[in-house]
């Protein structure tokens, strides 16, 4: 069984940190740049042999996005039959955290399917690259270089913060 990854480009706007406008933009929704073991390894430690590269940071402290929460959140439901819906017993029987609302019911839990989460930052994910480089045979593919373009872009001449936020699936 093959793993892929799920990647969220996110960004917002520095002068608006600390304010009630300083939420997590998305751009593209879920990108997938390929399947690459070695890539995986640099990028957290997953599937490949890469001597060098990042441990898996966990799911931010700051906010997702819309798009990377329905990806990584099941909601928890009575009948759970619905698309990217659980029951709560199902919720319990993975032992996955369960988000509660403000009173207390269960509304969430993390997608079972999903590990090794992470994020990099725009520097982050150029060290990661320059390891890569030096484990693989292989060059950069064009979807990675056009993701780290993306999110160089995105930094618009230091106006906004950028992350690339990912995890795995099997």
């Amino acid at each position: 069984m093959g793993a892929d990854i799920h990647m969220y480009i996110q960004y917002r706007d520095k002068s608006r940190i600390n304010t009630d406008h300083s939420w997590w933009r998305d751009f593209g929704g879920r990108i997938n740049p390929g399947r690459n073991y070695d890539m995986f390894s640099v990028l957290a430690g997953v599937r490949g042999t890469a001597d060098k590269g990042f441990e898996p940071k966990g799911i931010p402290d700051f906010e997702l996005s819309w798009h990377a929460q329905s990806s990584l959140y099941l909601i928890i439901t009575e009948d759970g039959k619905d698309e990217d819906c659980c029951t709560l017993e199902q919720a319990e029987s993975w032992g996955k955290p369960i988000i509660k609302n403000a009173l207390g019911k269960p509304i969430k839990t993390l997608h079972p399917d999903l590990h090794s989460h992470s994020w990099l930052t725009v520097k982050e994910l150029e060290q990661a690259y320059r390891w890569y480089k030096k484990e693989s045979e292989y060059g950069i593919g064009l979807e990675y270089r056009v993701l780290l373009k993306i999110m160089k872009e995105l930094e618009d001449k230091g106006k906004n913060e950028v992350v690339v936020v990912f995890w795995f699936d099997n």
